[in-house]
């Protein structure tokens, strides 16, 4: 287990919420490399965490401490500019993300309506990394996986998890559509 992770631990599992910001301030400070290797580190016991908490909101800040373990778009900019600096290829940051994703997959079913907004935030960095990286066909196969999980469940958890949906369309939407569909959610009819 990596030294940070086992001093992050015990501040997850507080359930306090500065002591949880401080967690993920000190992730968001690491260099993309930190990330990178804590992510490889610790993702095991970042989930085992989550599967073991009984408090809604551990659950939702294990799920906040994930997503920062994977800064996708500045890694896919580094990637792109061949930054040497970091110690990442392509291939490792693609698992990362793809390891991300199935687990903030599992926590937008979670029964606490604060976990699954903080795994749909999440979602919409995972979205904007694989668009990023042009990969429309993941884009595609989660619109479908996500429309199949809303009809396999009601309520909030469905409306979370269409709305999630349509987070991930919007990804695959090209550059001017997205911008005009920006634009008129913005302005609406007043235009």
């Amino acid at each position: 287990m990596h030294q940070r992770w086992s001093d992050f631990a015990p501040e997850l599992e507080s359930g306090e919420s500065d002591r949880v910001n401080d967690v993920i301030d000190d992730i968001s400070d690491m260099s993309l490399s930190e990330r990178s290797e804590l992510f490889n580190s610790c993702f095991d016991e970042v989930v085992q965490l989550y599967e073991a908490a009984d408090d809604g909101y551990v659950r939702q800040s294990v799920v906040r401490v994930a997503d920062q373990l994977v800064p996708g778009l500045p890694i896919v900019a580094a990637l792109d500019n061949d930054d040497r600096s970091i110690a990442i290829d392509e291939a490792t940051f693609q698992d990362q993300t793809d390891a991300l994703c199935g687990f903030l997959l599992e926590a937008l079913t979670d029964d606490d309506g604060r976990v699954r907004q903080a795994a749909k935030r999440g979602l919409k960095d995972v979205f904007r990394t694989y668009d990023a990286l042009d990969d429309e066909e993941t884009l595609e196969a989660l619109v479908i996986e996500l429309d199949d999980m809303a009809g396999e469940t009601s309520g909030t958890q469905a409306k979370h998890l269409r709305e999630a949906k349509e987070d991930a369309k919007f990804s695959l939407q090209s550059g001017v559509a997205r911008l005009v569909e920006g634009f008129e959610e913005e302005f609406g009819g007043s235009i």
